[in-house]
């Protein structure tokens, strides 16, 4: 005992020599590990050296990936299977585990570069199939390139920059949202949609004051340009599966245009084409070039939404076929964004629609519940009627 006592006041690592070889493979096999807010179960972990480095793999019931640390170069995190859920370690009774994106403020000092490539990413219980990214760390700034989401139905790709810096932290995305239908891509995420059959091409550049999963719409500005093929809008309903629509009380114009012109307008609105052109300023989403190009009619819209206060300040015209006496000077008269559309109606129309030209709307209100007024029924002037 009086021997293990000096070495325990001397400390053991005074007799040690410098030439001590260490275990180069380790392994740690453990039924639970908590860890990042979460319990991994049945994990393997094995560290061995690599070329220029260390080599972690990991192995488990929610993980199956390859950690390579270099001393020279970015890490490599190539990821065969991921579930990450936090959440589910509070129902394990590990409340007290702090899970990650709870700080707004994150100090990156320290952090590596790393290259990520996930297989198949399920993130808070949601599978998102493809996750890839290249992270760079210089400062206070971490910047994303080559950043991908691909989940079967869509394709997200992503550039940006986080900066957390003591003066302030804001976030920068910019890239492109593609697929070849809507109601497959929403409905991968467990959402309905009135949009069906209809491809969709979306660009964004956005910024705002926050971290990037806590986007702040009123410091929310950039641009947005939309682009959906050809498809149907089927069941207008108020409920979630209609939030897209609804930006914009296109869901609500529909709706009135059924009520207005049953003879014409059936459960289903065909449309060839949606284009639109919005740019946020400060939370207040604005734009001037709105175009639905439907079967039936087409559809102009312009005007702001207030996203922090969820109000619109929006005007409508709706057209149905133009004939040629009245061409598109006149529909330039009438109001300027007509004049960019091609108005066109690929099937007979009922006989009270048939004595329109124009109709023009003007949309305020709440998001949620639009107020939707006429102010202009304009009746056709050619000899046809």
């Amino acid at each position: 005992m009086a021997r293990s006592g000096w070495l325990f006041q001397r400390g053991a690592a005074t007799d040690v020599s410098s030439s001590i070889v260490f275990p180069q493979q380790v392994t740690l096999r453990t039924p639970t590990l908590t860890m990042a807010g979460q319990s991994w179960n049945n994990v393997s972990l094995v560290s061995r050296p690599d070329a220029g480095g260390t080599k972690i793999e990991a192995q488990g019931r929610e993980v199956n990936a390859t950690l390579t640390m270099r001393k020279n170069a970015p890490w490599l995190a190539a990821i065969r299977y991921l579930y990450y859920n936090p959440t589910s370690a509070k129902s394990s009774g590990t409340e007290n585990s702090s899970a990650p994106l709870t700080e707004t403020k994150v100090d990156f000092h320290g952090w590596p570069d790393l290259q990520l490539r996930c297989a198949e990413c399920w993130l808070w219980g949601q599978k998102y199939g493809r996750i890839d990214g290249d992270f760079t760390i210089s400062g206070d700034t971490l910047t994303l390139a080559n950043g991908l989401v691909d989940t079967g139905f869509g394709r997200l790709t992503s550039d940006g920059v986080w900066v957390s810096a003591p003066s302030g932290v804001r976030t920068s995305l910019k890239g492109k949202l593609h697929g070849n239908k809507t109601d497959d891509f929403v409905n991968f995420f467990g959402v309905s949609t009135p949009v069906k059959g209809s491809s969709f091409d979306i660009d964004y550049d956005l910024h705002w004051r926050a971290p990037p999963w806590q986007p702040d719409v009123a410091s929310l500005n950039g641009i947005l340009k939309s682009r959906l093929g050809k498809g149907e809008f089927t069941d207008i309903s108020t409920g979630h599966a209609g939030q897209l629509l609804r930006l914009l009380s296109v869901d609500a114009l529909l709706r009135k245009l059924r009520f207005d012109f049953s003879d014409t307008f059936s459960e289903g609105f065909y449309f060839d084409s949606i284009r639109s052109t919005a740019w946020i300023k400060d939370g207040v989403l604005h734009t001037d070039d709105t175009l639905v190009d439907g079967l039936e009619a087409d559809i102009a819209m312009k005007g702001s939404v207030d996203l922090v206060r969820r109000q619109l300040d929006m005007q409508a015209v709706v057209a149905p076929e133009i004939s040629a006496t009245v061409g598109v000077a006149a529909a330039f008269a009438v109001n300027p964004i007509i004049g960019a559309a091609v108005f066109a109606a690929s099937k007979v129309l009922g006989p009270l629609w048939n004595k329109v030209s124009i109709l023009r709307y003007r949309i305020t209100g709440p998001i949620d519940q639009p107020q939707i007024n006429e102010v202009l029924r304009q009746a056709r002037s050619d000899k046809k009627q």
